[in-house]
């Protein structure tokens, strides 16, 4: 494949990982129904990738990923109700029309960036892209693999009565959040070189956690949350040694 093909993919795919997971609000991702939400965000796309290229003077391509970005968002909410494979299917789309601009816009390579960060400038795209992978993306991934558990917890425990269901109750978000930080902190580790820290993260949290994790009672939240964690964990583990392998490798 020709190379500029990637010079050119590259900005495009950290600028749609960022404008999907970084710049878009939970506000703004649930009511872009409305016109006006969806031009914004398709705006950002844009934008964002006007940034990232860098060609000042060249609007095609950020044209292009506005309207490209605009229409898969459109057609979205009207296929069936939101779950992984429409989040999976939206996400290739996606790819697959970045893969496309970055073929089209082949032949001309903006240079702004690149001539003043060299190579420095492509590994940072590597690591942007995959501290969002590792951050909010896998919050939506990991929250579509534990659902089903979730489900079943509440299932069994709406059957023992509203007293037992209480005991689900916790902060809005807080898990999400949690999980949020302790990724942040693994692709942290891996990037200054410290893998072994990562074992003491686990322990620290297993402790947190050992309330409900030593009481039977609690046995089957105690498994939703080991499922989580170790899920959390491994995603984190994989993508952040593979971004910074990438990263030493480009």
């Amino acid at each position: 494949m020709h190379p500029a093909v990637f010079e050119i993919g590259l900005p495009l795919v950290t600028a749609h990982l960022l404008g999907d997971f970084v710049f878009q609000p939970a506000r703004m991702a649930g009511e872009k129904r409305r016109i006006s939400v969806l031009l914004a965000h398709a705006l950002i796309h844009g934008a964002l990738a006007y940034v990232l290229l860098g060609g000042w003077g060249r609007w095609q391509l950020p044209i292009a990923v506005f309207i490209a970005h605009g229409a898969i968002d459109l057609v979205k909410p009207r296929l069936a109700k939101t779950g992984p494979s429409i989040f999976l299917l939206d996400q290739a789309a996606h790819v697959m029309v970045l893969a496309a601009l970055a073929w089209w816009g082949r032949a001309v390579v903006p240079d702004f960036w690149r001539g003043h960060l060299g190579r420095r400038f492509d590994q940072g795209l590597i690591v942007a892209s995959g501290a969002t992978l590792c951050i909010p993306a896998a919050a939506i991934i990991i929250g579509y693999w534990v659902q089903p558990y979730l489900d079943e917890i509440r299932e069994a425990r709406g059957k023992e009565g509203s007293q037992a269901a209480a005991g689900l109750r916790g902060l809005s978000n807080g898990g999400r959040t949690i999980g949020q930080w302790e990724r942040a902190l693994i692709f942290l580790f891996t990037g200054m070189g410290q893998p072994g820290a990562i074992g003491f993260l686990i322990a620290a949290k297993s402790i947190f956690r050992f309330g409900e994790l030593k009481d039977y009672q609690n046995r089957i939240e105690a498994e939703y949350i080991t499922i989580g964690t170790l899920m959390s964990f491994g995603l984190a583990a994989a993508i952040s040694f593979g971004t910074f392998w990438l990263a030493r490798w480009w």
